[in-house]
């Protein structure tokens, strides 16, 4: 089948093939302006060529350090054979062509930027390199096998004479697109599968301070607000005194915001900071202010054990398996309210003007954003300019449902001259914002006289992360939140009885998803009861693992960091600990050394195994799991928020502590095997397991079971 623009534009709605809605669709807003004088082909969605040759590519996964724009970018660029070094990028502007295939949306989270988007956005560079190639072989009067592409020129085999991608815009304009092009074989990759580094430009970008971020932006006559939030949840506004405030410098306007906050604007935002600090708030703090973090312990441990919670998983027959056993072993577990604390604070800016509007952002749901910043407004979606800037990381919290950062800052420009940026303190966001929930656990595992696991019981406790959202109808049911299933129903093992329970209580801390979401508190949980069984059966941790695992893949990857940490020969005065985990379709194996000392614990090595497929940049897989260790490490050394009369104790990384430096290990090595399975994510996928293999090396480093974080000796 072959389509002309017109025929594509009538009958785009109709159509799913992920070729088709990578093509022609007109392309408006930032990801559009380019000099109006160049004459511009826009032959897709995701490519734009002009007659100088630049080659820009449009992305609609957000870069937040994980390397989205590179890897996407080198799967275009390796079917369009583009030259790598000078490619830009632009951010795309919010339209459904963008959207995650299979949802109404665009958003960048879940692991999922190169999985869903690798193959269309390759079947766009192979179409327009197929068509370049046809252009170019009408033009030398040759046929299309006489001509091959390199470095955004195509050449003539023949003669070597080379005509630049750019020259052909002319002659591909009105030419009817295939929808049967051939992609590249595996063995005609050149960026595919390579360890490739950042591209050149956003790494120029970053080091030079030309990256430009959300707290970056600047617009003409552009004010700044800071806010006023309470300190305890649930906390209402009763009155306020902004007499002094609104006498200083620089203030313009103070307003309060129908969410219980106040907001100061100024001509600059140490100004609005200042002046938000002198207003006198009056608060009703409610019953919550009673609450502290023992009381919400007490209250959670209450739930644990209750035979009517709701079932998650419930088959064979635990109480003979139970009965019956070899070994039992148990644990309870204790995991804390964990903050996002990303490097760049919470900002947007935003100008509202009538009918229209535009919205900057460093967001992951560029859709949501929008789309809640024109209800607010009172205007059309398709009437509010998006703007997505790079992200100075986010780790979820820019993947907010209930858009709390943009809220804020819509609501502080709505009717205002100026664009406004607002920007939250980091303050603001360690003691006001969405958490990972605290949650505890109990659980409980069988083992018969061969070694097998006969049975597996657990509750879990924890707020739900989608109930009263968007997303409550497809990942809450029955009173379970899809997200405590996750690893814990799906664990790998080969288990014939099982009683998994689970309960949300409500409360008004608000809660998020932390890197790698449910699977945070599943992976520590299932991988150290497995290592509790291993060794009251006697067992090698790994062996017992292997014995027990359904599927190669797992075994495969145990086998691998066994032989990289030379397991079996591993140092006595030192503590190993082993894990396994798989999350957003990928799996990952460590293998950890800590060296324990006057009361403190260091991971000095780390061996990892990962299978996520097939490896699109091997570089970029390794980037992400060092971080996602160091990542880890900084949670489960320090890392915490608790409560006292209703409001947070911490406020910023001088007592709410990430990884530093001299806790990083000493050594890291990352093994990938490509398997050959489907495509899975990797930005998260680090992080589960980790958790596990750091407490079961403490075990074997002290002989003791820490399952309270974070996990501090003495």
């Amino acid at each position: 089948m072959k389509l002309t623009r017109r025929e594509f534009i009538k009958n785009s709605a109709l159509v799913s093939s992920a070729f088709v809605i990578g093509f022609n669709l007109p392309i408006k807003g930032m990801a559009a302006q380019l000099e109006k004088k160049k004459e511009v082909i826009e032959p897709n969605a995701f490519i734009k060529i002009d007659k100088d040759n630049k080659i820009t590519f449009i992305l609609g996964q957000v870069e937040m350090g994980q390397g989205a724009y590179t890897g996407i970018a080198m799967c275009i660029a390796d079917e369009l054979d583009a030259y790598w070094d000078e490619i830009i990028f632009e951010p795309a502007p919010v339209k459904d062509v963008y959207n995650i295939p299979g949802m109404p949306m665009m958003l960048t989270g879940g692991s999922m930027s190169i999985k869903t988007q690798q193959q269309r956005v390759r079947q766009v560079g192979a179409t327009l390199r197929y068509m370049l190639k046809t252009a170019a072989s009408k033009k030398w009067q040759v046929r299309i096998y006489d001509v091959e592409t390199k470095d955004s020129f195509v050449i003539n085999k023949r003669t070597k004479e080379k005509l630049s991608y750019g020259s052909l815009i002319d002659e591909i304009k009105n030419m009817p697109i295939p929808s049967d092009v051939k992609l590249k074989d595996k063995s005609e990759y050149n960026l595919i599968g390579k360890r490739v580094k950042r591209h050149p430009i956003e790494v120029e970008e970053k080091i030079t301070g030309k990256a430009k971020f959300g707290i970056d932006v600047r617009l003409p006559d552009m004010k700044y607000a800071a806010l006023v939030q309470t300190r305890v949840f649930g906390a209402k506004i009763k009155s306020y005194d902004d007499s002094k405030a609104k006498n200083m410098a620089g203030v313009l306007k103070i307003k309060q915001l129908p969410n219980e906050k106040i907001a100061v604007i100024a001509n600059h935002w140490y100004q609005a900071k200042l002046a938000s600090e002198a207003i006198n708030v009056i608060w009703d703090n409610g019953e919550f202010e009673k609450i502290s973090t023992a009381d919400l312990e007490k209250e959670y441990k209450s739930y644990l054990g209750k035979e009517d919670l709701p079932i998650m998983k419930k088959d064979g027959n635990s109480k003979t398996a139970f009965d019956k056993a070899f070994k039992v072993v148990e644990a309870e577990y204790s995991f804390p309210f964990l903050a996002h604390a990303p490097m760049e604070p919470l900002n947007c800016t935003v100008h509202h003007q009538g009918s229209k509007a535009f919205m900057s952002v460093g967001g992951q749901f560029q859709t949501l954003y929008r789309g809640t910043a024109a209800k607010i407004l009172g205007i059309e979606p398709e009437n509010v300019e998006y703007y997505n800037n790079y992200l100075g990381s986010s780790f979820g919290r820019r993947a907010n449902l209930a858009s709390d950062f943009v809220v804020d800052a819509v609501l502080v420009a709505k009717d205002e001259a100026w664009p406004i940026q607002t920007l939250w303190t980091r303050e603001d966001d360690i003691k006001m914002g969405y958490y990972r929930p605290m949650t505890l656990s109990k659980a409980k595992m069988a083992v018969d006289e061969k070694g097998n696991i006969t049975a597996f019981k657990a509750d879990i406790i924890n707020q739900s992360l989608t109930k009263g959202t968007m997303f409550e109808s497809m990942m809450f049911k029955d009173g379970i939140d899809e997200t405590q299933r996750e690893g814990l129903e799906t664990h790998p093992y080969k288990i014939s009885s099982h009683d998994l329970k689970a309960f949300c209580p409500s409360s008004p801390i608000p809660v998020l998803w932390l890197r790698s979401v449910g699977h945070t508190v599943s992976a520590p949980i299932v991988e150290n009861i497995i290592d509790q069984a291993a060794i009251a059966s006697n067992l090698d941790p790994i062996d017992f693992r292997i014995k027990n695992l359904k599927e190669p893949r797992f075994i495969k990857l145990l086998e691998n960091v066994s032989k990289q940490s030379n397991w079996k020969k591993r140092e006595k005065n030192s503590g190993y600990g082993v894990a396994i985990a798989e999350s957003f379709g990928s799996i990952v194996a460590y293998v950890v050394k800590v060296k324990v000392e006057n009361n403190d614990y260091k991971v000095e090595h780390v061996w990892a195994a990962v299978d996520c497929g097939m490896a699109v940049n091997p570089l970029g897989i390794e980037n992400q799991i060092e971080g996602a260790i160091n990542f880890t490490i900084g949670y489960i050394k320090s890392a915490q928020i608790t409560l006292t009369n209703g409001a947070v104790d911490q406020n910023n990384f001088y007592d709410y502590e990430v990884n530093r430096i001299s806790d990083a290990p000493l050594s890291i090595n990352v093994e990938i095997i490509n398997s050959g399975e489907k495509i899975g994510g990797i930005g998260e996928v680090g992080v589960p397991p980790m958790f596990a293999a750091i407490i079961n090396a403490l075990y074997d480093a002290t002989g003791k079971r820490y399952t309270s974080f974070p996990i501090k000796l003495g």
